[in-house]
């Protein structure tokens, strides 16, 4: 009987066991080489080949002809940390892979890295002008292990070592990484988080509006509270949180990456599984002769932010018809009406583009606002076009010059009105094309405007970052010689449309939000700098 019940209970304490063994924090490096070799590719695409050389010669100045010899540069820097109850008391640890004990200590001190001694049991332990803080290091399984805390020494144990196969994530394509695991925390860390979502649900509530305050304000205000506490009850049901940088020299892609899952079957793994891709009702208007655009779609992802903007724009309607003449009054109640439409839709989508340049070496604007049902607000402008706007504009209007569907396109014709600076960019017989579709409100501005609407109101909805910039370096210097002015010497030209910036919100399995951008749209940069070497000014064909 006795037999059974300890083998019984060391089946139930083996998972405790393990997971009690496993870091609540993890982080992992790509490969130094990898690393190195990345370092130098983007310092050639941004500053040239003096740029790559200089760095070569920095490592070779610092390191010697010996360079990281100690260092393996084919495994990648691991870590963890421990912790306490105390978070004082936590220890963190770093593993850094090593070809052997005395190559590493002498890149150490090629590194002029403060000169450790040599202690009992294989430990080395570093002078640090932090007296509460000590750095110990031991070689184990070709690493070396450093330990950073008060009292490393119990980290540092052979026994206690975390080996580095448990630690790396051959998955993670990530420059640098880390996770949090939340329900590895002690428990006093855990009831200390738990406090402190308590805390700021608190101090959301002292950021309400006092009643003396406008009423507009105070709802919104009220709303976006709501929000905060919502979001900190499902905060409390998080697994894992993470981070990494991405750094990829072959697509150009640099971003930072944040992530956050729930416990499974949690209001948070809810939350987190409904989060579609993002899309853009306009994304199609970015197209390959782009020279620079962008699209964003607002965060309207929540009803409390729904329900706030609502309310200002209420507000806005209220005070804006107090004010303007009574004739301007129906378009300003029917602007309002649409856009608040557009909020409850929760996809208020924008999009521009600037295109070309076209075969006669000109340019086209090219614009979207999503607008839910904009009947009534056309209605409303022509009405007022046909009394308010003085006989002697008229003639420059084109009314239902062209239809797509049952969607009207109306020409505003401005060339003439131009600076020859702007027709040269333009042409002299550049309009504006303006059209009221169901789901949006598009312009175009360009020599051959109503074509290039006809083009704009086919475009569908496609998948797209919650915002994006994009550029086209070759033809932002065509756009830039065409103005008269020479580019910077280094300045590469590249026809291609490039993502300068994004910032992307994914849902599913992990809730995942992105900031980044590709180097390539910023190649050869750093050679504009005084003193860079660069190559002579670039020219570009018309």
């Amino acid at each position: 009987m006795r037999l059974k019940f300890l083998v019984a209970a060391a089946v139930l304490l083996a998972p405790m066991t393990a997971l009690a063994a496993d870091p609540a924090v993890t982080f992992q490096t790509q490969p130094a080489g990898k690393i190195l070799n990345d370092v130098r590719s983007i310092a050639k695409l941004i500053g040239g080949e003096k740029a790559a050389a200089e760095f070569n010669n920095s490592l070779k100045e610092k390191l010697g002809d010996k360079g990281l010899d100690g260092l393996d540069l084919d495994r990648p820097v691991l870590g963890y940390v421990v912790l306490a109850e105390k978070i004082d008391d936590s220890v963190a640890v770093v593993a850094v892979p090593v070809t052997g004990e005395k190559e590493f200590l002498a890149l150490l001190e090629r590194l002029e890295a403060p000169k450790p001694k040599a202690g009992d049991k294989g430990l080395y332990e570093f002078p640090t002008e932090n007296e509460k803080a000590k750095v110990l290091m031991r070689f184990e399984a070709r690493h070396a292990y450093f330990a950073i805390g008060k009292d490393p020494t119990a980290a540092l144990d052979p026994k206690a070592l975390v080996p580095a196969a448990k630690l790396h994530d051959p998955a993670e394509k990530g420059f640098a990484s880390f996770k949090v695991h939340f329900d590895r925390f002690p428990k006093a860390l855990r009831d200390e988080l738990g406090n402190g979502l308590k805390e700021l649900k608190t101090k959301l509530d002292e950021l309400r509006l006092p009643m003396d305050a406008g009423e507009s304000a105070r709802k919104a205000v009220d709303e976006l509270v709501k929000l905060g506490n919502r979001y900190a009850d499902l905060l409390q049901d998080a697994e894992t949180a993470g981070g990494r940088l991405i750094l990829d020299a072959a697509s150009g892609e640099a971003a930072v990456e944040i992530g956050l899952t729930g416990k499974p079957g949690s209001a948070l793994a809810k939350v987190i599984g409904e989060r579609k891709p993002s899309t853009n009702k306009f994304a199609g208007l970015i197209t390959p002769d782009t020279v620079a655009g962008f699209k964003l779609q607002l965060p309207l992802f929540a009803k409390e932010v729904q329900s706030a903007a609502v309310i200002g724009l209420e507000a806005g309607q209220k005070k804006l018809a107090e004010q303007v003449p009574a004739e301007f009054k129906p378009v300003i109640e029917e602007a309002f009406k649409g856009l608040i439409r557009t909020v409850n839709d929760g996809e208020f989508d924008v999009a521009l583009s600037l295109r070309g340049p076209n075969k006669d070496g000109l340019y086209t604007v090219v614009g979207a606002v999503a607008f839910e049902d904009t009947a009534a607000l056309e209605k409303e402008l022509l009405a007022l076009y046909k009394k308010e706007l003085p006989p002697m504009y008229k003639g420059w209007f084109n009314l239902d010059v062209a239809k797509v569907e049952n969607t009207s396109i109306h020409q505003i014709k401005v060339g003439g009105l131009l600076p020859p600076e702007v027709q040269k960019v333009f042409g002299e017989e550049s309009s504006v094309a303006l059209a009221f579709a169901p789901k949006g409100i598009y312009v175009v501005f360009g020599p051959d405007a109503v074509n290039v609407m006809k083009e704009a109101l086919a475009v569908k909805k496609g998948p797209s970052p919650a915002f994006e910039v994009v550029v086209n370096p070759g033809r932002i210097g065509k756009l830039v010689a065409a103005a008269g002015v020479e580019l910077p010497p280094g300045f590469n030209g590249q026809d291609k449309v490039i993502q300068a910036l994004a910032v992307s919100i994914e849902g599913g399995k992990e809730l995942r939000i992105k900031i980044g951008t590709n180097l390539k749209a910023f190649e050869g940069i750093g050679t504009w700098l005084p003193g860079a070497g660069a190559a002579p000014a670039t020219k570009f064909k018309d």
